[in-house]
């Protein structure tokens, strides 16, 4: 089955293929497109795997030379975010190839989230992606918002198996206890690229992503909004003993045309440093060097600087600086002027153009993930009192409030605008305190 998937995709017999230059070609060669994608994601969820006696379903079977406890490679634990594929793809070819030295399981983490969004991408392929943001988690036969599977309740194992999320949490863990270690593959909302977990340094050898986040899943499990107390992937299958290996990544903007390229290079690199390809890795880096983005506890617009008080009627927006036209934001259509009579109002910039509703002081600004943000930085702002909320310190964030017009069904991402007797309770975002850094362990020796 994975031959003829494979030859679809890349229309060439990768059981040919001897040396890593000619793998690189054939595999890198070709950009994955939704349809690609789609029929990956078809393949292994109609595959299923056997452990303990149970029968785990959107999981396959990858056989390596020599048998063992397998390694996992895990996509869309969203649904909504197809690159892990990709490294799903790369682990079929490899082994088409013959250079896959150990077993691999390959796994959908959440299918009824993913068969949904690839319902919804394939009938409107060009709608924008944060149409099927809702797919993240999936959507119920009534439209509400299943759990997220990346926020799992501590006491998933006792919990009765009574919806998909909870059944889905304990095929996960039951697969992982057979394990010698996982490559968990996401993707964001934004431009995000990082590594967000990891267990040795040394698993970082050659990676073609270098940016590192720490302490990520601490404060998720911490501050999370769940009604009940939850833990990440990360955190319950980290402790297993058998676990050697856990590594995580985003792999860029959900579909961004890179993003399953990203996720297939690392793989690659991973999966080379840890012995399980002879195939050497795209791109390879042993400098050591990388960037470090410290993930600090979430904050709420409430915990941004303001200092003027809040009107009832308040709605506080995201914002930068703009005080003229010419130096507006690429990816910014409304201002934000300041009206005679003091008061603030938004204008589209073609009205703005024609005729002038106040004295331009800010454009409507989505940050982006892992943006940096200077001190004292405006970032949001009170229409129509005009109360600026400002940055105490310097940060890049992660997980940033969005659009309410974008993200219309999942309260978690932090929708703005955002009401005056709310800023208490809706996510700013997790600013993360960047340096660089050295890890001796990541050079290849």
């Amino acid at each position: 089955m994975s031959k003829t998937l494979l030859q679809t995709i890349f229309n060439h017999d990768f059981s040919h293929i001897a040396q890593s230059g000619d793998f690189h070609t054939r595999f890198f060669g070709k950009t994955l497109s939704p349809s690609d994608l789609h029929h990956v994601f078809t393949t292994v969820k109609n595959r299923t795997v056997s452990i303990d006696e149970k029968t785990i379903p959107a999981a396959m079977h990858i056989a390596g030379k020599t048998p063992g406890a397998p390694f996992i490679v895990l996509a869309q634990l969203h649904g909504n975010e197809p690159a892990g594929l990709a490294g799903i793809a790369l682990v079929m070819a490899l082994a088409e190839a013959g250079k896959l030295e150990r077993d691999v399981i390959v796994m959908i983490g959440n299918p009824l989230a993913a068969g949904q969004y690839f319902d919804h991408w394939l009938a409107h392929p060009t709608a924008r992606q944060e149409t099927r943001d809702a797919y993240r988690c999936g959507l119920s036969e009534d439209g509400k918002l299943f759990p997220d599977m990346n926020r799992i309740p501590v006491d998933f194992l006792t919990r009765p198996v009574s919806d998909h999320h909870t059944k889905r949490a304990q095929e996960l863990f039951t697969v992982a206890q057979h394990a010698c270690g996982i490559l968990d593959i996401h993707s964001a909302r934004g431009n995000m690229l990082c590594i967000t977990d990891h267990k040795h340094d040394s698993e970082l050898q050659n990676s073609p992503i270098r940016s590192v986040l720490t302490g990520l899943a601490e404060a998720i499990s911490a501050h999370a909004s769940a009604s009940v107390a939850v833990k990440t992937l990360k955190t319950i299958m980290g402790p297993l003993p058998n676990i050697a290996h856990q590594v995580g990544i985003e792999a860029g903007r959900h579909e961004a045309a890179d993003s399953p390229h990203n996720a297939a290079t690392f793989t690659l690199a991973l999966l080379h440093t840890l012995g399980i390809t002879t195939i050497e890795p795209l791109e390879p880096n042993a400098h050591g060097f990388f960037d470090a983005y410290d993930v600090q506890p979430r904050i709420t617009y409430a915990d941004l600087a303001y200092e003027e008080p809040l009107q009832p009627d308040d709605h506080i927006y995201m914002v930068t600086s703009c005080q003229h036209i010419s130096s507006l934001p690429a990816r910014s259509d409304q201002l934000v002027v300041r009206c005679a009579n003091g008061q603030y109002a938004i204008q589209t910039t073609a009205a703005y153009g024609s005729s002038p509703a106040g004295v331009l002081e800010y454009a409507i600004y989505q940050y982006d993930e892992m943006e940096a943000i200077s001190a004292s930085h405006p970032v949001a702002i009170a229409i129509p009192s005009g109360t600026v909320f400002r940055t105490k310190s310097a940060f890049s964030g992660i997980f940033v409030s969005k659009s309410a017009l974008l993200y219309d069904k999942d309260p978690s991402v932090g929708p703005w605008p955002v009401a005056a007797n709310a800023i208490g309770n809706i996510k700013f975002c997790y600013p993360c305190n960047v340096s660089r850094v050295k890890l001796p362990d990541a050079i290849a020796s």
